[in-house]
């Protein structure tokens, strides 16, 4: 198994810790952070240059998370980041794919995103076990 630098950046100290205790014993996991939100986080992802990015946050969807999940999104499209919740029993996963700029391509990628209605099931089954 590779190890994946992983960088965690958290809105709340104590939720913080609760996800360092997590993401630290786990196997494969090089943990970078925690790091508070209000940091100059791409300062950050400049020197830790990680794998993945974990927003941690009290709201899932949060203006200020889902702003720094477009942000990040956009200038590092290499990684990965996932936002979870204080409060929440789901996570969003957020990743870039660059792909050539052919019609076959394009078409391909559109094809096979998964159905709506399984996204819309698994959105319903994980609200059904809040």
């Amino acid at each position: 198994m590779s190890t994946q630098r992983v960088l965690l950046l958290c809105s709340h100290h104590l939720f913080g810790e609760s996800m360092e205790g997590i993401l630290r014993g786990a196997e494969g996991v090089h943990l970078v952070g925690p790091v508070g939100l209000e940091d100059d986080v791409h300062q950050h992802i400049a020197s830790a240059n990680p794998h993945v990015v974990v927003i941690a946050d009290e709201e899932i969807g949060s203006h200020k998370a889902a702003h720094l999940t477009a942000s990040l999104v956009e200038q590092y499209p290499e990684v990965l980041v996932i936002r979870v919740g204080l409060n929440q029993n789901t996570f969003r996963v957020f990743s870039t794919h660059t792909l050539p700029a052919r019609v076959a391509d394009l078409l391909d990628a559109i094809h096979n995103l998964p159905a709506a209605e399984s996204l819309a099931a698994a959105h319903v089954s994980s609200r059904g076990s809040d």
